[in-house]
C-alpha cells in the first residue's frame, strides 16, 4: 500500500512539474517572446495528425496516445528523408529523439548532445524533455500522467519498433497506476497526413564492391553465416539491417544520405537466398555507375535479369523480391512453420510477430564478422585515413592563414570548402555525416549543424570545433579538432588540455580481452572528473570501412546498459572522442580514429590475451590551446610519438604545399620532458589509483 502511494504521489508530481514547464527546458516560449528563426509551425500538422489519430477504428477504445520513434523499419540511425516520421511532425531533425502525442500534448525526448538544437527547432506546441537530467520523466512516466483513464490504448508502428523496445516499454506502463496498453499498429497517423512534399523511396543504382576493396567473397561471408546457423540449430537468418546487408553481398548504394546502403530485407536458409529490394527489375540489370564497379547486379549476385534461380542447382543464386514488409512477413510466415528462424534484437516487431511459433532472438553474427576488418579493409582503412588527414591539413592551415589576416569565414563557408576538397579526393564517395563546424557558443551544440539561420563568422574571440568525415571506396573516416585562431583563456586552455589528456589516457590503455567498452571508458573521463568537468556523449564508437560512420555492437561508453553489448576485439575500429561543452560559451572535442590490435606485455602471467589501440587518424592538435604544465611524463611521451607518426605518414602526401608542410610541422615538434613538474611521478601514481579505483566501482555497478 505505501509502495502504490508513493507511485501515486511520485508520478502526480511528474505530471504538475510537466504541465508548469519546469521541466520541459524550453526558452522562448513566453507570452511575449520571439520565436527563433529556426522553429518549425507545427501546429496545423499536429491537428492533422490528431484527426488521424481519431479516425483509426479497428480497436476496441479510442488510441488516447501515439509513439513516433526516429528510425525506419531497419533501425537504422540515420534514416532516408521518406521514413524522418519525427523530423516532420515535430521540426526536430537530430539523429535521435521520440516524440509522444496525445489528443491535447506533444513531448519529445532526446539526450544530451541535442538539448540546445531541440530547443531551438521544437516550436511551443512541444514539451522538451531532457533525457539523463534528474527530474526528467520517462516516457512511460509521461504517458502515465497524461491518461485521463486507467487501460488507455498507447500506439505504436509495428514497423518501426523493436520487440525489444516494445516488451519493455508495455511491462513498464503495465506497472504504473493507469495501467496504459501499448499496442502495435498497422496504421501510422504521420503517413496518413504526410501526402505533400514527402519525398519518394529511393531507388538509387546499387553498385558491386570490388573485391580489391572488400577482400573477402559474399559467397564466402554467405557459407560463413550458414554455419553459424547450423551450430544454432536454426534454419534461416532474417537479415534486417542496411549495412549488414551491403557487407554481406558485397554491395553498396545511395538510398540514405551519407551512408552507402539501399533499402533492402534478406533471408539466408541453408540452400537457397533471398533480397529484396525496390525497383528489382531496372536495378538488376542497370550498368554500374561507379567506375570502380565493372559488374551488373544480376552477374554479381549469380541470378537471372529478372532475378529467379529458375535453372540453377547452386545455392549461392540470390533470388531477388520486391522490397515490401507485407511480403516479407508472409515468407518468413510459412517458412517458420518448417524451420526455426533466426532474428536480432534489432529486427521490427512486425517481422517477429510473423515468425512467432518458430524463431530464436540473438545477436546478429554479421554484425560481429563486419565490425572485424579482414586484412584489405585495414589496409583501406590505412589508406583512406591518410589521404583524408592530409587533405584536412591542408585545409586547416589554409584556414588559419586567411582567419589570421583578417579574411571573411564563416562556420557554412568552411563546411563547403572542406566537403569539396574531400569530394576530390581519390576515391572519394561523399562525407560520411554532415559536417559540424561550430564557433563559440555554436560549439557547445553537441552535434550542431551549420545553416543560414545560425551561420557564425569564425574569428580569433572563441574556439572552433569542426568535426567531419568522407566515405571512401577503402573506408570511412570521422575526425574532430578543436582551434582558436586568437588568444584563448586560461580557462578554456585548461579545459582543452583536460580534453586532450582524456584523448591521450584512452589512446594509452591495455586491458584484457573481454573487457567491454563500458569498462574501460572511465579511464578517459577521470582528468576531466578531477576538476567537475563532463561530456555528455559516449567516449567511443565503431566505425565501419565504407560503411556507417557509428557501428556495432561494440562502444565506449560508461552509460551503455545493452545487454547485446559485445567486448573490444582485434582489428575493430573505434573513435576515441572525449570533449567539454558550455551552453553558450564554447565546445572542445577530440576525435581520432583507433583500431584494437593485439598487445605483448612484458609478462605473461595473467595467462590471457591483451589489446591495445593505435591510431589510423593523423591530424596535429592545437598547441595553442595546450597547457603543458597539467600533462604528466607518460601524455607527453605519447604525443610525441604521436606527433612523429603524423609527419611519417602524412608529410610525404602533401606535395608541394609549403603552406601545409610548415603548418604541420610546428604542430608537431618534439616536447622537451624537462618541461614537466617534479610531482608527475607522484602524479602518475595516483592517477593509476584512480583509475583502478574507480573501474572497480563501475564494473560493480554494471554487474
Amino acid at each position: 500500500m505505501i509502495k502504490l502511494l508513493w507511485i501515486l504521489f511520485v508520478t502526480g508530481f511528474i505530471g504538475k512539474l510537466v504541465q508548469a514547464g519546469l521541466v520541459t527546458g524550453r526558452t522562448h516560449c513566453g507570452p511575449n517572446d520571439v520565436s527563433p528563426l529556426t522553429r518549425v509551425n507545427t501546429t496545423g500538422r499536429l491537428n492533422d495528425f490528431r484527426a488521424s489519430l481519431s479516425s483509426i477504428g479497428r480497436y476496441t477504445k479510442p488510441i488516447s496516445a501515439f509513439i513516433v520513434g526516429s528510425g525506419d523499419a531497419h533501425d537504422s540511425e540515420y534514416p532516408g528523408q521518406y521514413d524522418k516520421r519525427r523530423a516532420y511532425i515535430s521540426g526536430f531533425d537530430g539523429s535521435a529523439g521520440t516524440a509522444v502525442i496525445t489528443m491535447t500534448k506533444a513531448a519529445l525526448w532526446t539526450d544530451g548532445r541535442y538539448f540546445l538544437e531541440a530547443d531551438e527547432t521544437l516550436d511551443c506546441n512541444w514539451s522538451l524533455m531532457k533525457s539523463g537530467i534528474p527530474g526528467t520523466p520517462t516516457v512511460a512516466e509521461w504517458l502515465n500522467s497524461e491518461m485521463q483513464g486507467e487501460g488507455d490504448y498507447v500506439g505504436v508502428d509495428k514497423t518501426l519498433i523493436t520487440e525489444d523496445e516494445f516488451q519493455s516499454l508495455k511491462k513498464t506502463l503495465a506497472t504504473l497506476p493507469k495501467k496504459a496498453v501499448l499496442t502495435l499498429m498497422d496504421q501510422n497517423p504521420v503517413d496518413m497526413i504526410w501526402r505533400e512534399g514527402r519525398p519518394p523511396r529511393p531507388t538509387n543504382p546499387i553498385n558491386v564492391l570490388d573485391l580489391k576493396f572488400a577482400g573477402v567473397r559474399w559467397h564466402d561471408k554467405v557459407t560463413t553465416l550458414r554455419s553459424n546457423l547450423t551450430s544454432r540449430g536454426a534454419g534461416a537468418f532474417v537479415v534486417t539491417a542496411l549495412d549488414e546487408i551491403a557487407w554481406l553481398f558485397n554491395l553498396r548504394g545511395s538510398d540514405i544520405d551519407y551512408n552507402p546502403f539501399f533499402l533492402a530485407y534478406s533471408i539466408v536458409e541453408s540452400s537457397k537466398i533471398r533480397l529484396y529490394i525496390l525497383d528489382k527489375e531496372r536495378r538488376l540489370a542497370a550498368n554500374p555507375v561507379d567506375k570502380e564497379s565493372q559488374t551488373k547486379l544480376y552477374q554479381h549476385l549469380g541470378t537471372s535479369m529478372s532475378g529467379q534461380c529458375n535453372g540453377t542447382t547452386s545455392d549461392l543464386c540470390v533470388q531477388i523480391l520486391d522490397y515490401n514488409q507485407t511480403k516479407v512477413e508472409e515468407d518468413l510466415q510459412e517458412l517458420s512453420n518448417k524451420t526455426k528462424v533466426w532474428v536480432t534484437p534489432q529486427t521490427n516487431a512486425g517481422i517477429l510477430l510473423s515468425v512467432q511459433s518458430n524463431h530464436t532472438v540473438e545477436s546478429s553474427p554479421i554484425a560481429i564478422a563486419k565490425s572485424i576488418k579482414n586484412p584489405i579493409e585495414r589496409n583501406g582503412m590505412k589508406n583512406s585515413h591518410n589521404r583524408d588527414s592530409a587533405e584536412l591539413v591542408r585545409f586547416l592551415a589554409f584556414m588559419e592563414k586567411e582567419i589570421t589576416s583578417g579574411k571573411y569565414w564563416t562556420e557554412v563557408t568552411a563546411s563547403e570548402n572542406l566537403k569539396q576538397r574531400r569530394l576530390s579526393l581519390q576515391y572519394n564517395r561523399g562525407l560520411s555525416f554532415e559536417t559540424i563546424a561550430g564557433f563559440g557558443s555554436n560549439g557547445a551544440i553537441i552535434h550542431y549543424r551549420p545553416s543560414n539561420t545560425t551561420d557564425k563568422v569564425i574569428s580569433g574571440k572563441s574556439l572552433f570545433l569542426l568535426d567531419s568525415g568522407g566515405q571512401y571506396l577503402d573506408g570511412t573516416t570521422d575526425v574532430t579538432r578543436t582551434m582558436h585562431y586568437g588568444n584563448p583563456t586560461d580557462y578554456e586552455k585548461e579545459c582543452y588540455t583536460r580534453v586532450l589528456m582524456s584523448a591521450i589516457n584512452l589512446a594509452l590503455t591495455k586491458w584484457p580481452s573481454g573487457l567491454l567498452g563500458r569498462e574501460i571508458d572511465v579511464i578517459a573521463r577521470h582528468q576531466l572528473w578531477d576538476v567537475g568537468l563532463e561530456y555528455k556523449h559516449g567516449t567511443g564508437h565503431g566505425i565501419g570501412a565504407y560503411l556507417s560512420v557509428h557501428e556495432g555492437p561494440g562502444r565506449i561508453s560508461y552509460m551503455s546498459k545493452s545487454k547485446y553489448e559485445q567486448p573490444l576485439k582485434a582489428y575493430q575500429y573505434y573513435s576515441d572522442e572525449p570533449g567539454y561543452y558550455e551552453d553558450g560559451q564554447f565546445g572542445i572535442r577530440l576525435e581520432t580514429i583507433v583500431t584494437v590490435v593485439p598487445f605483448a606485455p612484458k609478462y605473461s602471467t595473467a595467462a590471457q590475451d591483451f589489446l591495445q589501440f593505435e591510431p589510423v587518424t593523423f591530424v596535429p592538435f592545437e598547441p595553442n590551446l595546450i597547457d603543458y604544465s597539467i600533462l604528466n611524463s607518460k601524455q607527453v611521451s605519447w604525443l610525441n610519438e604521436y606527433n612523429a607518426r603524423i609527419r611519417e605518414n602524412i608529410l610525404p602526401l602533401l606535395g608541394n604545399d609549403q603552406q601545409a608542410i610548415e603548418w604541420l610541422n610546428v604542430r608537431t615538434k618534439a616536447i622537451p620532458l624537462a618541461s614537466r613538474q617534479s610531482s608527475n611521478a607522484a602524479n602518475i601514481s595516483l592517477v593509476t589509483v584512480r583509475i583502478l579505483l574507480i573501474t572497480f566501482a563501475f564494473s560493480q555497478l554494471f554487474c
